[in-house]
């Protein structure tokens, strides 16, 4: 999108609206308005409203195209193509519900039955689960009570609190890391599916149309990529968000939407298989002055800070060759999470990673083995 010119329905620029709006006015009256002038202070503040107006009504007029659409025109636009936004995915793990003696009753506990870790990310149970009479616990699947990745990664024992109250329980711990939560499609990646949508109705078998049907498969999935290693051998290669590696539901799912009957071509053999990972390490030495020693240690090494990002874009992607250059583009230009530039080395010495081509189904994933100094010049 980037080498594409902007589109514009209405001209939008101030300035040749506040001249077209003098000029109007002074050729209406006849003669020159001054600054102070009541018709011209008139004249600056209509000016302001029709850019503002103008600008209102380009932005309705280019939402009308799927380049600009955005929210719920966006969706609207995919329901032409029969595209719809990939909704929020719950996390899930196993909770164990525990007595500290068995009592001669069972206890029921109900679908619907609240957990947390924090009193901000609640968990419900999925069904009716019973513990047995003389029984010290049971196991309950549990899912987030909303979609998102927010949901995912919380550690063994942290969701310990039991929000809805059951008579004779006396704790409750999930067994598992909560995992397989997704967050709702976003409007680029819902964009990119509608533009890949005409390739889906194809019955020969086209990459694109291999490729929508992965990425539509589960809300986690990021990107894939789909190559014939051999005729009629079609392999699909899936990737999660921020390089996650997709475990066997994720590729289940793919492979049932890829290789479905009004997908794939009859003579066409469909797998699917996880990347692979070519692991690397970090070690490197960079210079700064004693002025900035402070402020660019923390803008390369802190959490969030140039190695992190790297390490981040790095493992994020299929096909994407490691790449040492961009290592040293972070340090030497280190940027927020906003964009704004930051104090950089003034030069740096990259000894690990080297430069390494990759095929397009591995991804590039840090070894944790990370060696960083600085030394302080002039």
């Amino acid at each position: 999108m980037s080498s594409t010119s902007e589109l514009q329905f209405i001209e939008t620029d101030a300035g040749q609206i506040y001249d077209f709006i003098m000029y109007v006015l002074e050729n209406g009256v006849t003669e020159e308005l001054y600054p102070g002038d009541e018709r011209r202070i008139f004249g600056e503040t209509l000016a302001t409203l029709v850019v503002a107006l103008y600008s209102t009504m380009n932005d309705s007029a280019k939402q009308s195209t799927l380049r600009y659409a955005r929210g719920d025109v966006l969706d609207a636009l995919g329901e032409f193509a029969g595209v719809f936004r990939i909704e929020a995915l719950p996390a899930t793990t196993t909770v164990r519900f525990s007595l500290k003696e068995a009592v001669t009753q069972n206890i029921i506990i109900t679908k619907g039955t609240r957990v947390t870790s924090d009193y901000s990310r609640y968990f419900k149970t999925t069904e009716t689960t019973v513990l047995q009479a003389g029984s010290l616990y049971v196991d309950a699947e549990v899912e987030s009570e909303e979609g998102g990745t927010t949901y995912n990664d919380i550690p063994v024992g942290e969701i310990n609190v039991l929000v809805d109250m059951i008579p004779f329980i006396d704790g409750v711990s999930n067994t598992e890391e909560t995992a397989g939560g997704g967050d709702e499609e976003n409007d680029e990646d819902l964009r990119e599916r509608i533009r890949l949508a005409p390739a889906s109705r194809s019955t020969a078998g086209p990459k694109n149309s291999y490729k929508y049907y992965a990425v539509s498969a589960d809300a986690t999935v990021a990107d894939a990529h789909v190559s014939s290693p051999s005729p009629g051998v079609v392999v699909i290669t899936p990737i999660l968000y921020g390089g996650e590696i997709p475990d066997q539901s994720v590729l289940d799912k793919v492979l049932a939407a890829c290789n479905a009957d009004d997908v794939r071509p009859l003579t066409d053999k469909v797998e699917v298989s996880a990347p692979t990972i070519q692991s690397y390490d970090i070690e490197l030495k960079y210079y700064t002055t004693a002025a900035n020693e402070t402020a660019v240690v923390e803008n390369i090494e802190s959490s969030g800070g140039s190695i992190d990002q790297y390490i981040y874009w790095q493992g994020s992607s299929l096909d994407r060759n490691i790449n040492p250059d961009y290592l040293r583009k972070l340090i030497l230009c280190p940027e927020d999470s906003d964009g704004n530039h930051l104090t950089g080395a003034d030069r740096v010495d990259i000894i690990k990673p080297v430069y390494t081509e990759l095929s397009a189904t591995t991804v590039a994933k840090f070894s944790g083995k990370l060696t960083v100094s600085h030394e302080v010049e002039g």
